[in-house]
């Protein structure tokens, strides 16, 4: 790896004194740049960055999608690359520090050809660089699918209890339908029954009355 003992310091020390604010630098086309950074054990590392080219006719920097950034990040303590990552103009990037101690976090601005726009511009390169609690190997991510889990399963259990009641309740409806509707029969079969007997006892008096009348011969 090609490092500027200046540059290095430079941002080694900026990356100390802005570990939430960011950082800028400036590159050439296919220069590295590298910096340490002292990292506990497991500890998550996130960042974002974005590439700037400077424009002669606009006499400031501007973007340009053509740019390529390549970030690599390697364990100096147990000689391992923990990052290795080919990406656009802007964007970010994480990694997780296996070992506790010295990691080399280089970055490299590339144009879209050589011997193209980028070829003999400087980069400003932005980087916002913050280092997270340590990676539990996913199981807080575990725990809050189980948590989640737990909920659903207990909202199932709910759900089921609620089915439960409805289908009693349905039944006692169907039940109360069935008595009404046979209390409503028998109220119904029970009146053409009186009313047959309402008229067949009509029926006797009158007929008894007739012959009454007939024997005194009234009639």
């Amino acid at each position: 790896m090609l490092r500027s003992p200046a540059s290095l310091a430079l941002v080694l020390f900026a990356l100390l004194a802005n570990l939430a604010s960011g950082l800028h630098f400036y590159l050439r086309d296919g220069e590295q740049q590298c910096f340490l950074e002292e990292l506990p054990q497991g500890f998550l590392v996130t960042g974002h960055y974005k590439t700037e080219e400077w424009r002669e006719a606009d006499n400031r920097y501007v973007e340009n999608p053509a740019i390529t950034v390549v970030m690599t990040a390697d364990d100096s303590t147990a000689a391992h690359r923990v990052m290795n990552q080919k990406g656009a103009s802007s964007g970010k990037f994480s990694f997780t520090a296996g070992h506790a101690g010295e990691h080399t976090i280089c970055v490299q601005a590339y144009g879209a050809q050589a011997g193209g726009w980028l070829s003999s511009s400087k980069v400003k390169f932005t980087l916002d660089i913050s280092i997270g609690e340590a990676d539990d190997g996913g199981r807080s991510a575990i725990e809050k699918i189980n948590d989640i889990s737990l909920k659903i399963r207990v909202l199932n259990a709910q759900l089921e209890e609620i089915k439960t009641e409805q289908k009693y309740q349905r039944e006692r409806e169907l039940e109360f339908d069935a008595a009404t509707s046979s209390i409503k029969r028998r109220v119904i079969y029970w009146a053409f029954i009186q009313l047959g007997i309402v008229g067949a006892v009509c029926y006797w008096q009158l007929h008894h009355l007739r012959r009454f009348f007939e024997a005194k011969k009234l009639v």
